[in-house]
């Protein structure tokens, strides 16, 4: 499992500090580089000191890599396919299949879904401990510090959400079949007070605790939390991310009017330098191999808003970014 380095904070595309017993030569000069990452034959500095020739695509026998999804095919919109594609371009073998394959020297655990119980993962191989296999919740009701009760001590403005990771669309969310449901959903377009429903995709931001609905409260598949939007000096809505996967990873902020920041309303975006120190923290100690997290900031205090172990990524035309082939150098880590 990866463990945070102890330093003050986590630096990424590989300007800052490296964990303790890493050489600051070679591993840095490819870090600095995205595109270099994971070519034939480069060169490595262990912890001891010493160098090995790594050339994947010289392997007789290549690692195997078996990622355990719920489908055959992983769509593009994941992180790991994109990850998939650029670890076969070096040689690896990368197999997808519900179950893990028995020759397998990696595995990874890829279920979209908000919590899974250890009774619905795979075996996996003996002597093989899978990627994420212990991040089992990531609910909201276990994830955030910002949550809300009827009877909370706040002033401040609310955002109702679903306790469901993504509006809870990849686990069925609180959906009921027949006429009923399919009314209450073509409501919530127009009032989702009286639909007694979310609008789909939208989360209400609203003035104060006074304003949230009686049946919200009673509702097991909400939330409501305190909304604490961070701000750009220009007066924009911002939310930050961190995608990692072992010890490599970036951070970005996005920019909205939006006080949601969708991606449909983004103004801009920025590549941060790095990510604060409790962040780090908590990745460890929710035991988090590659993932994504959602974040603000304020008085540089980082307050996590979401944690998503299946992260997705832009759909391009299919040809790796320098980004994701920093994330895809993570996978040394493991092998």
């Amino acid at each position: 499992m990866w463990s945070a380095p102890p330093c003050a904070s986590i630096s990424l595309l590989g300007t800052g500090r490296l964990p303790d017993g890493w050489r600051p030569d070679r591993m840095t000069l490819v870090a600095r580089d995205p595109a270099r990452l994971l070519q034939k034959g480069t060169i490595l500095a262990n912890r001891s000191g010493k160098h090995s020739q790594r050339s994947i695509s010289g392997m007789v026998n290549a690692p195997k890599i078996s990622i355990s999804h719920l489908t055959p095919d992983i769509p593009d919109y994941y992180a790991i396919s994109h990850l998939s594609r650029i670890w076969r371009e070096v040689g690896l073998d990368v197999e997808v299949s519900r179950e893990y394959a028995d020759d397998a020297r990696l595995c990874i655990l890829h279920h979209d879904k908000t919590r899974l119980s250890k009774d619905t993962i795979p075996d996996a191989p003996s002597g093989v401990k899978p990627l994420n296999e212990d991040v089992l919740d990531i609910s909201k009701r276990l994830i955030s510090t910002l949550l809300l009760t009827p009877e909370s001590d706040w002033a401040g403005p609310v955002i109702i959400k679903s306790d469901l990771n993504h509006y809870g669309l990849q686990d069925g969310g609180d959906d009921r079949a027949g006429i009923v449901a399919r009314v209450q959903k073509r409501l919530a377009r127009h009032s989702w007070r009286w639909a007694r429903k979310l609008p789909e995709k939208h989360y209400p931001v609203l003035a104060s605790l006074n304003d949230v609905p009686g049946w919200v409260w009673s509702d097991q598949h909400l939330v409501v939390e305190k909304f604490l939007p961070e701000y750009s000096d220009d007066g924009l809505y911002c939310v930050r991310g961190w995608i990692f996967f072992g010890d490599q990873g970036y951070a970005y902020r996005s920019l909205s009017k939006d006080p949601l920041v969708k991606a449909t309303s983004l103004v801009r975006s920025e590549i941060l330098d790095a990510v604060p120190a409790e962040l780090a923290a908590l990745r460890e100690k929710m035991k988090f191999d590659f993932g994504k997290f959602d974040y603000v900031e304020h008085d540089g205090v980082p307050i996590l808003l979401d944690a998503n172990k299946t992260p997705t990524y832009p759909v391009s035309d299919g040809t790796p970014t320098p980004r994701m082939r920093l994330l895809a150098k993570g996978i040394e880590a493991f092998l």
